[in-house]
């Protein structure tokens, strides 16, 4: 896509493609609530789903399996059988990303990485991990549990703070990533235990939400929260004007193949640069110098690598130019 292509953003009614970040204490609810998001699949990274019925699990007990997971949504049979990937507790998600991440440098202890590069390769391939879900156009719901920590205020009174239980550079992620981080919570009247959902934060709560008129708190379940992702967006499109619309069909990533992008460059240079007496010495440091500008150093075709299939791309467009000029 180029940017002369790019269509005016849309937002929908439906929860397909929402990033949704449940926490609360156990035994809260947030499994169960999760699981009734559209078509849902349980990425279990814990098994919190005896008590549910109508939930499909897919167990997570090492680094290795997420990824095929992640791998299998990639397949047309998985797009068509789920909207919804769950990950059921990101906190343990981050746990095996740094076993993984150990075990790739040969150490007990993500600390024992030298120069902290274990903490930036750890926060890249959870990033990377969770992002992808995103971008293969699933709707994701990160569950946590619930933490709390006492601060002093401005006048030195105590005051009690409740977030997700998650590490820093986790946090980071999810928090980068969601549209509604939600506290589910109990409030006591009469004696009548009511539960809610807290999308707002406040001195002692950590929530929010990118929904502009989304309620400061709603009663905890799917429906109503359905209901008022639905009332914040219909007011978003009388007040703000924007677009709004059913539902949306989510373009997936384009993944690009290698051998055919690594093929189709060796045909340019073919035709552009040729071999032997008939070689274009003068073509061939033209692409070579394009090669630099988008790599940075100088290097040859052959040297491109599988992981670098989308810069190796970038050089066939400029093959694909030079070509057009040549015509």
């Amino acid at each position: 896509m180029h940017l002369w292509e790019v269509e005016k953003n849309v937002i929908s009614r439906d929860l397909k493609g929402k990033y949704v970040l449940l926490y609360g204490k156990p035994k809260s609810g947030k499994t169960t609530a999760a699981c009734s998001f559209p078509d849902a699949v349980l990425l279990a990274f814990e098994k919190g789903y005896n008590a549910i019925g109508n939930v499909y699990p897919f167990d997570i007990n090492k680094w290795s399996d997420f990824k095929m997971a992640l791998r299998d949504l990639e397949d047309t049979r998985a797009k068509e059988r789920f909207k919804t990937v769950i990950i059921d507790t990101v906190s343990i998600c981050w746990e095996m990303c740094e076993r993984f991440i150990c075990q790739q440098n040969g150490v007990q202890k993500i600390s024992d990485v030298s120069w902290g590069a274990g903490y930036t390769a750890c926060k890249k391939e959870f990033e990377t991990s969770i992002r992808k879900i995103t971008q293969l156009g699933y709707g994701v719901v990160l569950i946590a549990h619930s933490a709390s920590r006492v601060e002093k205020t401005a006048d030195g009174s105590d005051i009690e703070i409740i977030s997700p239980d998650l590490p820093k550079r986790a946090s980071e992620v999810c928090n980068g990533i969601v549209d509604i981080i939600g506290y589910i919570g109990n409030e006591w009247v009469n004696g009548e235990r009511k539960r809610w959902l807290y999308t707002r934060e406040t001195p002692t709560l950590f929530a929010g939400s990118r929904f502009k008129y989304m309620p400061d708190k709603i009663p905890f379940g799917y429906d109503e929260l359905v209901n008022a992702i639905a009332d914040a967006i219909e007011m978003a499109e009388k007040r703000d004007g924007v677009t709004v619309v059913d539902t949306i069909t989510t373009k997936s990533e384009t993944h690009l193949n290698f051998n055919d992008v690594r093929t189709k460059a060796q045909e340019l240079w073919m035709k552009l640069v040729g071999t032997g007496d008939t070689a274009n010495p003068e073509m061939a440091n033209t692409i070579l110098k394009k090669i630099e500008m988008t790599m940075g150093r100088r290097m040859k075709l052959s040297e491109f690598t599988e992981d670098q299939v989308d810069l190796l791309n970038l050089v066939v467009m400029d093959m694909e130019e030079l070509e057009k000029t040549q015509g």
